[in-house]
């Protein structure tokens, strides 16, 4: 891929802040499928696709308050209107936040030094942006539209900054997966992602003298609650990266009810991987933070590293049921 399309600095409004069993930013779909949406509407001329996404965050605000001031977060949610009788009508809780983002969008077909065909695709792109929703929410503004050759990587980068670069570490959750199993044979993949997901503490027995137990109650055990560590090193985070099939595939028309009875139907549930979010200025070039579906049935699942069948598949395979959480 020898250039980027760079949509630097989106302001976005209430996009979505929940992503399945997720929360506090959007599923890596929500950006693959809005660059997918983007390359349809480009005018065919053009001869012009989008690919994969590289996701920088420079600003991040969920709509959440503390109700007494302090003690956990909730959802501000919106008033809806009263129903015909009088009651408040019912509603499914939303979790919404305000993003500034900044995306680097693979373009092919497009021949470096073109300026022609590449005015005419910044052209397209900004009368495209406003028509768009990303993650759900209304994109309000952005700072710039650009065309990045890949031999200027270091400069693009450093036009990011300051910025969080979102990488995939879906490797990790196997390496901690495979050190689970040696302690748990039935150890799985969801068990794995949990340690990662989850704000964990444990008890710890404090060593005391024997004149200071209380003869009351003789069984009685002094300890400490500390946090456990997350698995691995990084500012490390659940995301939602794909789909995995829960059904065979139908041919088009014979499940009613879909939105295009002219397509094969196969029905999906969301996988879950692990992210980093990293300062853009450690790493090398754009091509190591590009997220790209693979396809390897009956997983589709996004990932910014290549694909290693040997050692992922055969732990997708073996705990399908886990991950897509039936």
């Amino acid at each position: 891929m020898s250039q980027y399309l760079l949509l630097h600095k989106i302001n976005v409004q209430n996009a979505n802040a929940i992503a399945g069993l997720t929360y506090g930013f959007p599923a890596i779909t929500n950006f693959l499928g809005f660059a997918h949406a983007l390359s349809r509407k480009l005018p065919r001329e053009l001869g012009v696709s989008l690919g994969g996404v590289a996701i920088v965050s420079h600003q991040n605000l969920v709509h959440a308050r503390q109700p007494k001031g302090w003690g956990d977060f909730v959802f501000a949610l919106t008033r809806n209107p009263l129903t015909h009788q009088g009651n408040t009508a019912p509603i499914n809780e939303e979790g919404r936040l305000n993003m500034t983002v900044s995306l680097l969008i693979e373009v092919d077909g497009l021949i470096a030094g073109d300026e022609a065909n590449t005015e005419k695709l910044i052209e397209s792109i900004t009368n495209i942006l406003p028509t768009h929703r990303l993650a759900g929410g209304q994109i309000i503004d952005w700072q710039d539209i650009t065309i990045t050759p890949l031999a200027e990587d270091s400069k693009t980068l450093r036009k990011l900054m300051p910025g969080y670069l979102l990488r995939d570490r879906s490797d990790y959750l196997v390496q901690h997966h495979a050190a689970l199993k040696l302690h748990d044979s039935k150890a799985c993949l969801f068990d794995a992602w949990c340690d990662f997901a989850a704000l964990k503490y444990q008890a710890k027995k404090l060593e005391t003298e024997q004149s200071e137990k209380d003869e009351s109650e003789p069984n009685r055990i002094k300890a400490e609650w500390k946090y456990v560590p997350k698995p691995n090193s990084g500012y490390l985070v659940p995301i939602g990266t794909g789909f995995c099939a829960i059904s065979p595939i139908y041919p088009a028309g014979e499940v009613a009810n879909v939105r295009d009875v002219s397509v094969p139907v196969v029905f999906a549930e969301a996988a879950y991987g692990i992210g980093e979010w990293m300062s853009v200025h450690r790493i090398d070039t754009i091509a190591d933070a590009i997220w790209r579906y693979e396809y390897q049935h009956p997983w589709y699942v996004a990932k910014s590293t290549p694909f290693i069948e040997d050692e992922i598949a055969p732990d997708f395979a073996d705990e399908q049921e886990e991950m897509t959480f039936n």
